[in-house]
């Protein structure tokens, strides 16, 4: 009946939007045979994604910058050598966190060769690929970025490539012997210094396979592309990177292991550092962590001559004989000095180049305060009292 006609129909339109989507594939077939103003080759299997080649350049590989942060040392630039008295623990603790950073990074020294190695592999590969084309005139390239490292600078009526300049390796030594206040205190500073420049030398293995590839760019901006130069660019970069490889090995168990924290070590005694007490000399200090009585001798049977208040900092002069121990410091803003309890604070310095101050002698009688020791409190006509209650252990001048 009517289904015929209608299944007709249907079965007519579906064989125009065949035809339909048949033209419409062509025409897209066509215009997919048109070259493309940039042609992008993508990378092999398991390399940078970032290396592709486009008609004209090269993409260059990406140089890593792992860039590992290394702590302040136990030093003290300006002051020199005197402010390492007292810390051979802390500098032990600081070099084995240097020599952990630079474990960490001669572990990128292999897989950062092996990718030097598969760029020069690949950009060889892309350099017969790249797009000829005739030259009507030359070109003069303009500075590519702020830092301007590609080129000198070119008159504008010179036709020539200018000359792209030769990389220059910086294989300096740790400067001028230091001054006898600052030996070790440099040493210091240049081991540390030496760990960030291992580093940064790790990640530049492939630096030169990248000089290479932006060479061939930058002669591609004022000349015919030649394929012999090209590769012979490579080769010569890739030699320097071998360079830097090998260096990069010497670097570590030479000036890292051996002249660095190894031959430091061995060197360094603390005791041996002459450091007198002049002005040149920074000042032994005591800090007081509580409110404190400074007296007139290195007990508490002496009377108190002054008052410290939590917080507050004085220098030190002096020191008793023996334990428990004493410091003997200078009163603010005078010329006078008293005794503290090291049990009051915390005192830092150069604490064994200190005085030694005899005792003031007990026979002036104190005058009776409330704390006095026991036997300070009995001659100043006080008396001992012990009570089991807080603070209950005084002198009581009633």
């Amino acid at each position: 009946m009517n289904k015929f006609p209608y299944f007709s129909r249907s079965y007519l339109m579906l064989i125009a939007l065949g035809g339909l989507l048949v033209l419409t594939s062509c025409k897209e077939l066509a215009q997919s045979n048109i070259p493309p103003a940039v042609e992008e080759v993508s990378a092999p299997s398991g390399f940078d994604p970032g290396m592709e080649l486009t008609s004209k350049y090269l993409f260059c590989p990406i140089i890593p910058n792992t860039s590992p942060f290394i702590p302040a040392g136990p030093y003290d630039e300006d002051l020199g050598d005197c402010t390492l008295r007292g810390k051979s623990t802390e500098i032990e603790a600081w070099l084995t966190v240097l020599e952990q950073i630079a474990a960490s990074c001669q572990a990128n020294r292999e897989p950062n060769w092996t990718a030097a190695l598969a760029a020069r592999d690949y950009l060889d590969s892309k350099i017969d690929e790249l797009e000829v084309t005739e030259v009507v005139e030359t070109i003069t390239p303009q500075p590519r970025d702020e830092d301007d490292i590609y080129m000198d600078t070119v008159e504008e009526s010179d036709e020539s490539c200018p000359t792209y300049p030769a990389p220059e390796a910086d294989h300096s030594d740790n400067g001028e012997f230091p001054p006898d206040t600052h030996h070790y205190t440099n040493w210091l500073m240049s081991i540390g210094e030496n760990v960030g420049k291992y580093c940064t030398m790790i990640d530049e293995i492939v630096k030169p396979l990248w000089q290479a590839c932006d060479k061939i760019n930058f002669y591609q901006d004022c000349q015919e592309p030649n394929a012999e130069v090209y590769h012979a660019i490579i080769e010569s970069m890739m030699n320097a990177a071998q360079a830097n490889y090998d260096y990069t090995d010497f670097f570590y168990t030479h000036t890292l292991q051996t002249t660095g924290w190894g031959n430091f070590r061995l060197a360094f005694n603390e005791t041996s550092i002459d450091c007198p007490l002049d002005p040149q000399a920074p000042n032994t200090k005591f800090a007081f962590l509580m409110n404190t009585f400074c007296r007139r001798g290195p007990s508490s049977e002496y009377e108190k001559v002054a008052t410290f208040l939590e917080g507050q900092g004085v220098q030190i002069d002096g020191k008793n004989q023996s334990e428990p121990r004493w410091w003997w410091v200078l009163i603010p803003d005078s010329s006078e000095h008293c005794w503290v309890s090291d049990s009051t604070g915390s005192a830092a310095g150069f604490l064994e180049d200190l005085e030694i101050v005899a005792a003031p002698p007990l026979s002036i009688i104190p005058a009776c305060s409330k704390d006095l020791g026991e036997s300070a409190c009995l001659a100043a006509g006080g008396t001992w009292v012990k009570k089991d209650v807080p603070g209950g252990i005084y002198c009581d001048c009633k």
